[in-house]
Order: C-alpha cells, then sequence, then structure tokens
C-alpha cells in the first residue's frame, strides 16, 4: 500500500516539470526559468495531460523508418541470470507497467538508445522517480537562448551528484572532406552545427529513436570527429538500485536529422571502430546475438551503437559478472571503459596532427598553422573539462559502492523479503552467457582497463595527457608567432637595404637634376652663353657636399663640438687665471 502511494504517473510527472517550469523569482525561491523550454517541449504531446484520452497514442515524435528499432533495453540482474527487455517507440505504456525488477539487493541498468518523446521521458521519469535536471542537461539544446538558463549551466556539482556524463567520440576518415578552405570549412560546420541543435533537435523534425550529434569537428583535410554523449543517472529503487544510460547514439546517422557530417556520410567517409583491449581477451570466445544484416545495414556504425544490444555478455567477458549486479559502479565500468579507449584513439589523432603542426612552423611553413593550432587548443580544453567531469563520477560512484556494501551488510542480517512478480511476457529470460576460456594466461588485470582502480588510472592520464597537448598548442603558437616575427623583422631588414640604396641613388641624382635646374632657369645671370664644363663645376662640388652629408653622423658631429668646445673652453679659462694662483712650496 505504501509504495502504490508514492508512486507517481506519467500525468503526474509531466505536470511537476511544467510546474516547475512557470515558477519566477516573484513567487518562488526556486524560480524554474531553466526548465521553461523543456516544460513547451512536454506539451507537444498534449495526450500526457489529457486523461480523456489513455490509450491515446502519441504521434509528434513517432518514426516513419519501417525498421524495428530498440528504444529502450532493459537488464535485471539476479544471482545467476539476467532478465533482459526490449521496447520499441511505442509500448512506452508497457514499460510503466511493467513490475518486473532486480532481486533484492540487486540492480538494474536501462539504455536508451537515442531521442526520446515526451511520453518517454514521463514514463521513465515517473517510473524510476528521475530528477527532472538529468533529462534537461541531456537536452541543453531545448535552451540555447540565455535568456531561458540565465548562465545558470552548468550549475554546482553537488547540486546533482547523481547525474554524470561521457563523451564518445567516433573518428571519420576519407581521402578528403572536400577542397573547401580549411579554416573556411572549420566556420560552416560551425555554424550548421548551431542550426542543427536549434532547428532540428528542438523541433519536431527528430524522432524517437533518431541519434544525436554534440559536436563536429573537423581535425584536417582527412580526420573529423564526431562526439556523442552517455548520459548517466543513478537511482535507487525498492530495496536495490537502478542506472538509468542515456545513449545519443541510436539509429543510423543516415536516418537521423541532417548535420555538418552529412556531405561527408555521402562522400562515403569510413567511421575507425574503437579499438579495446582486454589482457585475456585473445583466449576467450562469446556468444554474438546480434543480426549480421541489421547491424550492417548502417551506413555509418557510431562508436558503443551496439553495447546496449548485448551488454550482459560484455559484463561477462571482462571478468564482471559477479560484481556488476550488486555494485553500480562495476555496471557501468564497461561505459568508462568504451569511452576511455575511444578518448585515446582521440588524443592519439591530436597528437600526431599538432606534431604536423610543429614540423610546419619548423620548415617555416605558417601557412593556416596559428589557426589549427587555436583550433585544436579549444577542443583539447572541451575534452580535459570532460575527462575532469569523468573522473568525479567514478570517483561518486565508488563511494555509493561503499555505501550500499554497508547497506547489503545490514540487511543481511534481517529476514528477507518475498520477491516482486515477474511479467514473463514482457521479456525473456537470459542465463549467463558462456565463456569458454581456451588458455589460462596472461598477467594479472586486477589495476586494468575494466576495474575500478586501472580505470580511475587511465581517466587521470587521459586528462594530464589533454592538458599537456593543449600546452603544447600553446607553445606551437607562441613559437609560431615568433617565427613570424622574426620573419617580419628580416622582411623589415631587406626592405630597410633596399631604401639604403634607394637613398644612395638619389644622393647622386639630386645634385645632377639641381644643377640642370639651375642652368635652366631664365634669369638676367643666365643670359649670357655659358660653357658647357660649368655644370661639372657646379655639379661636382655639390655632388661631393650631397654624399658628404649623407655619411655625416650628426648626433656624433654634435657631441664631437660640444667636447672640442668643452676643452676650448676649459683650456682658456685655465691660461687666464692660472697666473694668479700660488705655490704651495714658496717659502717668504
Amino acid at each position: 500500500m505504501d509504495r502504490r502511494k508514492s508512486a507517481i504517473t506519467p500525468e503526474n510527472y509531466t505536470r511537476a516539470i511544467i510546474s516547475l517550469s512557470r515558477r519566477y523569482s516573484s513567487t518562488s525561491a526556486f524560480p524554474g526559468n531553466n526548465y521553461a523550454d523543456i516544460g513547451e517541449w512536454m506539451l507537444q504531446e498534449r495526450s500526457l495531460l489529457s486523461s480523456a484520452k489513455p490509450g491515446g497514442a502519441a504521434t509528434s515524435f513517432a518514426s516513419k523508418s519501417e525498421q524495428s528499432h530498440d528504444l529502450v533495453v532493459v537488464y535485471n540482474s539476479d544471482e545467476k541470470e539476467w532478465d533482459v527487455q526490449h521496447y520499441n517507440q511505442g509500448q512506452h505504456e508497457a514499460f510503466s507497467a511493467a513490475t518486473s525488477g532486480p532481486a533484492e539487493g540487486f540492480g538494474q541498468i536501462v539504455f536508451i538508445r537515442g531521442f526520446l518523446s515526451p511520453s518517454w521521458v514521463a514514463a521513465i521519469g515517473s517510473k524510476y522517480k528521475i530528477d527532472p535536471e538529468f533529462f534537461r542537461r541531456h537536452m541543453d539544446f531545448l535552451s540555447p537562448s540565455v535568456d531561458r538558463h540565465a548562465y545558470s549551466i552548468p550549475s554546482l556539482a553537488s547540486c546533482s551528484n547523481n547525474i554524470f556524463r561521457l563523451c564518445v567520440n567516433t573518428l571519420l576518415h576519407r581521402d578528403d572532406f572536400g577542397r573547401q578552405h580549411l579554416q573556411s570549412q572549420r566556420l560552416d560546420e560551425s555554424t550548421e552545427l548551431g542550426t542543427y541543435k536549434t532547428q532540428q533537435l528542438g523541433s519536431t523534425r527528430v524522432c524517437c529513436g533518431d541519434s544525436l550529434v554534440r559536436e563536429y569537428s573537423t581535425v584536417c583535410s582527412r580526420f573529423s570527429v564526431m562526439e556523442q554523449w552517455i548520459s548517466l543517472c543513478f537511482v535507487k529503487r525498492d530495496g536495490g538500485w537502478a542506472v538509468i544510460a542515456w545513449m545519443d547514439q541510436g539509429r543510423p546517422l543516415e536516418k537521423s536529422p541532417p548535420g555538418p557530417w552529412t556531405c561527408h556520410l555521402e562522400s562515403k567517409a569510413t567511421p575507425l571502430p574503437v579499438l579495446q583491449h582486454h589482457p585475456k581477451m585473445a583466449f576467450r570466445t562469446t556468444n554474438n546475438r546480434l543480426d549480421p544484416d541489421a547491424n550492417a545495414s548502417a551506413e555509418v556504425q557510431q562508436s558503443g551503437v551496439i553495447l546496449p544490444l548485448q551488454y550482459d555478455s560484455l559484463i561477462a567477458l571482462v571478468d564482471l559478472a559477479r560484481r556488476a549486479p550488486q555494485d553500480p559502479l562495476s555496471m557501468c565500468i564497461p561505459l568508462f571503459a568504451h569511452a576511455a579507449f575511444s578518448e585515446v584513439q582521440f588524443l592519439n589523432l591530436i597528437e600526431s596532427r599538432i606534431q604536423t603542426q610543429m614540423n610546419a612552423i619548423v620548415k617555416g611553413v605558417l601557412t593556416d598553422t596559428l589557426g589549427t593550432l587555436q583550433y585544436l587548443s579549444n577542443i583539447l580544453n572541451r575534452h580535459a573539462r570532460q575527462l575532469q567531469d569523468g573522473i568525479a563520477a567514478l570517483c561518486n560512484l565508488a563511494e555509493r559502492r561503499s555505501h550500499l556494501l554497508n547497506e547489503v551488510k545490514v540487511e543481511a542480517r534481517l529476514p528477507p523479503k518475498s520477491a516482486a512478480p515477474t511479467n514473463p511476457s514482457l521479456g525473456k529470460r537470459r542465463q549467463m552467457p558462456g565463456i569458454e576460456t581456451v588458455q589460462k594466461s596472461g598477467p594479472n588485470s586486477s589495476d586494468g582497463s575494466f576495474t575500478a582502480k586501472g580505470l580511475l588510472n587511465d581517466y587521470q592520464q587521459l586528462c594530464a595527457r589533454c592538458i599537456d597537448l593543449s600546452k603544447m598548442c600553446t607553445r606551437g603558437m607562441t613559437l609560431a608567432m615568433n617565427k613570424a616575427t622574426i620573419e617580419e623583422s628580416r622582411k623589415a631588414i631587406e626592405q630597410s637595404e633596399r631604401l639604403k640604396k634607394l637613398t644612395l641613388l638619389a644622393t647622386f641624382f639630386i645634385p645632377l637634376s639641381f644643377s640642370s635646374s639651375l642652368f635652366s632657369m631664365n634669369i638676367d645671370l643666365l643670359e649670357q652663353r655659358v660653357k658647357f664644363w660649368w655644370f661639372f663645376v657646379l655639379c661636382i662640388p655639390i655632388t661631393l657636399l650631397a654624399y658628404i652629408l649623407y655619411l655625416w653622423d650628426l648626433p656624433a658631429m654634435r657631441q664631437f663640438w660640444v667636447r672640442f668646445w668643452k676643452a676650448c673652453h676649459g683650456v682658456g679659462r685655465d691660461g687666464a687665471f692660472g697666473s694668479s694662483e700660488k705655490d704651495a712650496s714658496y717659502v717668504v
């Protein structure tokens, strides 16, 4: 009975968000101006607030694609098996009505693959009592105006310490991304990305399950980087816990709203896979439950798009099958590791491009070098902040794990409660995927990339490397500016040498011109016939005088005459008064 009283319906959850968005500073100490956009977005499906149409299906964000798409995938953990449930875009009511959950003391992870409709936001938020801040942060593109969020983004870290964010990178490669100038192409992509967020994602053009792209950067003429988010929210449930993982990776990009990457996809850009490593991976095999045809249907495979479809196999494959059901940190480790491995490839690419620019600076080729290094530095600073958020998330999850373990120890002394009934029609039971160990070999992986300690060290090293590369860009820009300054100084010296030669020529020709002008004057003194040699008599002394003045160092001559005048003045005064001085040795 207590559980039913505390339950929140999707309609109540929607009304709560709308009510929060209508609070103002004049009436409340907690104004909700930053929720105004998401409140208006929730109102686009009026059926959420209409009790007269409880079964009305929302069609505003429905996709017209004929290919089925698992929008929500739920993994309920147990001691021996996983309960996996799949829901498409129209099954939000079945999701809300589902009563199956993890066993006592265990947890579950809920994957959201792509964009959500207001109906799904209300269904998931009401079922798990999620803070609306989780949805607002993930859909920050709904509030592009400063007047809406009033510079409240990002907020204090302690406000929502159960909400985390990971950044997953996908590298796109082709022979040449276009013959357009690189700087102009980057400016056009930035403008197009802003238009994509405001006019595509902020409207009804985006459908439920579509993929989202947060940032798109052209590193060089051959490589571009596409950044997508995985937002995590940790919530406690009755006798257990749940992790909500909202991924930007949904339907194939070519079937999602277009953006600055569309032209690259049309030109057959090749995505590079995220290569992960585990010490014993070469000696293990696992069953692949993916449909090869469905998996290969996308022209561009996004990083992490298949993680929710075989997550239980992945957990068992990296030796987390025993810890993950009872530990939220172990449950999320594969997601953190995937983001870390994608960050490694991104930093390796950036480092190679920076080294190329540094070599160009040494060779004296400064074309677009300064702009490229500044562009890469801005990207690295953004990634450094994201890695710092990842470090904070790992520390927070580790602290929550210790609290959960303490609670489990206390509850273990109490009599067990009856398990909640399950509905077998909504999902199917999967046995823990069998992993066949061919040979037990390889080093001890207690501090590997799929452990909490090893992953924390990896994120710290990635953050330090990201900062070092940013400093390397700064040094490169300083070197480029110094190189440009030296080049400008060299050009100035060459120009002064040319002016010196021109001045020397003018010193020779100006007296000749003056002499010619003087003899061509129509005055009485020159009415008589003048011999031709008089021209040289006048021209040669004037030329010599001009050349002497050219070579004359006026400050040095002034100092010479000053010293000469002082010396002469001092000698004259000494001679005038020298006879009046008495000899000290003279005795009367």
